[in-house]
């Protein structure tokens, strides 16, 4: 990655290592698998691999762009120039098959099932410069959609402002600990805040990671000394 300006953080390894860290949680949390976050490409700066923060697409997948202009021929960035909404997309510009894929319609390039579905989403910062963030997974949920923004929101938010409170928990995150509190199974919060077992399960993991504790009851003595219950 290069040394911009806008990129301030490369002098800031620890900043950047708990973005990274962030992100990775979230595509996990929510059932994703490829991430990619990035400045997002203007005309004199369309290239993927000069705006890149940090991604764990494979290595091919990264070199097909070497040779490509992000900012021309991508239709997810396209989109977001014309909309503040998240763009869902079933084409990512170029992807490999780990095995068998199935061929797509640009030169016989084959995807796999990790990015079947992929989500485009643009993020500001609060001096205004936006970002770019490329989700992507065999099923993208909308129904989830809000919760991964306002983290992801968050996570950029702590990387380009420096903050540096890891204690901070996500109101996901406070709402599990608080129904875990009043004796509620994941099941049964699933139910009702009408998420996934599988996502509330990942949210008091983070939650306990956050606070350092390795239980659920841990996490709730823990958020209530801190006042966050």
């Amino acid at each position: 990655m290069g040394h911009h300006d806008h990129h301030i953080w490369d002098r800031e390894p620890r900043r950047l290592a708990t973005f990274k860290s962030a992100v990775g949680e979230l595509v996990g949390k929510f059932g994703l698998h490829f991430y990619l976050a990035s400045v997002f490409p203007e005309a004199d700066r369309g290239c993927l691999l000069e705006n890149l923060i940090t991604t764990n697409w494979p290595d091919d997948l990264l070199q097909s762009y070497r040779s490509t202009d992000m900012f021309s021929q991508s239709t997810v960035v396209a989109k977001l120039k014309e909309s503040v909404l998240p763009v869902s997309s079933e084409e990512l510009l170029f992807a490999r098959a780990e095995k068998q894929g199935v061929v797509s319609k640009i030169a016989g390039v084959f995807y796999d099932d990790g990015f079947a579905c992929n989500l485009g989403i643009s993020l500001h910062d609060a001096k205004g410069r936006q970002y770019l963030f490329m989700l992507s997974g065999s099923n993208c949920s909308e129904a989830e959609l809000a919760d991964l923004v306002f983290d992801l929101m968050t996570a950029l938010d702590n990387l380009t402002r420096g903050g540096s409170d890891l204690k901070l928990l996500s109101r996901r995150e406070i709402e599990c600990l608080r129904w875990s509190a009043a004796g509620k199974s994941s099941e049964e919060i699933a139910i009702i805040l009408s998420l996934s077992s599988h996502t509330v399960t990942a949210y008091l993991k983070t939650a306990m990671k956050k606070l350092d504790v390795t239980t659920r009851i841990q996490a709730v003595v823990m958020a209530y000394r801190l006042k966050l219950l």
